[in-house]
């Protein structure tokens, strides 16, 4: 039965009582992973002595006099990135190298003790770069985050280090199971001061994603108290998301490409502390893992992490395309732009940004589909319109929905656009806050007034968002959305029809 613009009467017989909200299904995101996932785009700022010296890790181990920007702006990174359309950035604190970026008093490598901090001071200017990365962030109403690497090449005993020798940063070498000490607890003290820092308005730092990269280059076999992090996370932090390999907030994507598969899902079955699933298996993740771990995508705008002069830096075009790869298929997008040895954003890095930031508006800022046009469906949950009609995919909220009874597992929302449209994509989305159900559908347009003769496209896993772009535009007045598997009632919270009034113009 259709429900063209859902007038009821009593003589339907359907119940005037709202059935109940359908129940979560298996895993759901928490709110902070929810508030996360909605981020969708975000920048990794790779900064600190390999700036200096051309390393990716660090191994050089050279002082901190080496860290020397000429033009040290964090303002000017905060600005790039929300000119771009970016939701944040996320700071390498202390990368593998370990020196640190802020004022710590855990270790005397840091750049606090190098010449360029000292005239910072002398001249009554702030040398921690994180507290000023920070407050330049909240300054421009971005989000913030900080990197700190587990593994510490300064502290790590099978790291050669003949250039610290009988200076004041040759300190104990605590990093690794068997080493005298307890790595862990220096650890612990550094993420406590990284996740109580002040900024300069005197509030303090808010953060909304820890990363906990677990790589490493050596045979020291150190033994991380993830349980112990997490704590610390947790009681300073609540909001923020920790990133690991498999957790416990975001998981890796399984590669550094800036794409996933096709299929990805948001739960895998594995913790943190559990052997670690390969690439390939967290590109694609678990339907119905035992835990709710959704995919970011870590990936550069040159060929390393950290800037190097001679590498290039990808186009608007080659953005656009990892994006599509990335957020277009439900994976939040966190792209590598790292500052230069002045300590500001390469030119070119801002303006491909700015070209990126162009595509994406003219492909996504094209939404054809207004509140109030007519919707249909092929069934409502309990009849009852008001909550869970067709007209909830156009609302454009993110706590409405359609829905249609329990044991409805497959079934359509159509969309009369009202006129003839050129449409050449489409932004679909699952109310993912109860789960994600849908493991199939297909997008169809109707042709020349006809019924619906055209498949633009179909997709395997729906989740938080799907950006889908036919390889050709075409005219069509109404559009459809099928859902054709799903493993409980689906929810439809969003659909987007992208395109321009009138008919596609001939090439």
């Amino acid at each position: 039965m259709r429900y063209d613009r859902f007038i009821w009467a009593a003589s339907l017989q359907w119940s005037t009582v709202a059935q109940d909200a359908p129940a979560p299904y298996l895993q759901v995101p928490s709110r902070r992973q929810l508030n996360w996932q909605r981020q969708e785009l975000y920048a990794f700022l790779h900064f600190g002595p390999n700036t200096f010296t051309g390393e990716e890790w660090g191994r050089s181990q050279s002082l901190p006099d080496v860290f020397s920007p000429t033009d040290l702006d964090t303002d000017q990174w905060a600005k790039v990135l929300a000119d771009a359309g970016m939701k944040g950035m996320v700071l390498t604190a202390k990368h593998h190298d370990g020196m640190c970026l802020w004022n710590t008093s855990t270790t005397t490598y840091k750049i606090g003790n190098g010449a360029w901090a000292k005239r910072r001071g002398e001249a009554g200017l702030d040398a921690d770069v994180v507290r000023m990365a920070a407050s330049s962030a909240k300054k421009q109403g971005i989000k913030f985050g900080v990197y700190l690497s587990p593994w510490d090449i300064h502290r790590d005993p099978a790291m050669p280090k003949p250039g610290l020798k009988g200076t004041i940063y040759d300190e104990p070498q605590i990093f690794g199971d068997s080493s005298p000490g307890d790595y862990n607890a220096l650890y612990v003290q550094q993420l406590t001061e990284l996740v109580t820092v002040t900024l300069a308005d005197g509030t303090p730092i808010d953060l909304f994603e820890v990363w906990l990269d677990g790589a490493s280059g050596s045979d020291t076999v150190q033994t991380f108290n993830w349980t112990g992090f997490r704590d610390v996370i947790r009681q300073y932090q609540p909001n923020a998301v920790v990133w690991g390999h498999q957790g416990p907030d975001a998981r890796w994507v399984g590669n550094e490409d800036g794409f996933t598969l096709p299929t990805n899902w948001h739960t895998i079955s594995r913790t943190q502390d559990e052997p670690h699933y390969t690439g390939d298996e967290l590109e694609v993740g678990v339907r119905d893992g035992r835990h709710w771990t959704p995919a970011e995508s870590d990936a550069r705008i040159r060929d390393g992490w950290f800037y190097h002069a001679e590498e290039p830096s990808k186009s608007g075009a080659a953005l656009m395309d990892m994006y599509l790869a990335t957020t277009g298929r439900g994976v939040n997008f966190l792209l590598d732009v790292p500052p230069d040895a002045r300590g500001r954003i390469a030119d070119m890095d801002a303006g491909n940004l700015q070209e990126f930031a162009r595509l994406r508006n003219a492909t996504l800022d094209r939404n054809v589909v207004m509140s109030g046009m007519e919707t249909s469906a092929s069934g409502v949950r309990a009849g009852n319109a008001e909550a869970y009609g067709p007209g909830k995919v156009i609302d454009g909220r993110d706590d409405t929905y359609w829905t249609m009874d329990d044991g409805e597992l497959i079934g359509w929302v159509e969309i009369d656009l009202g006129d003839v449209y050129c449409v050449s994509g489409f932004v679909v989305q699952e109310h993912i806050a109860l789960g994600q159900r849908i493991g199939g559908y297909g997008i169809d347009v109707m042709v020349n007034g006809g019924g619906y003769t055209a498949v633009i496209t179909n997709g395997t896993s729906m989740g938080y968002k799907r950006i889908d772009l036919p390889k050709k535009a075409v005219e069509t007045s109404r559009t459809r959305l099928r859902i054709t598997q799903a493993n409980a009632v689906p929810l439809i919270q969003n659909l987007q029809v992208l395109g321009t009034s009138g008919n596609c113009t001939l090439e």
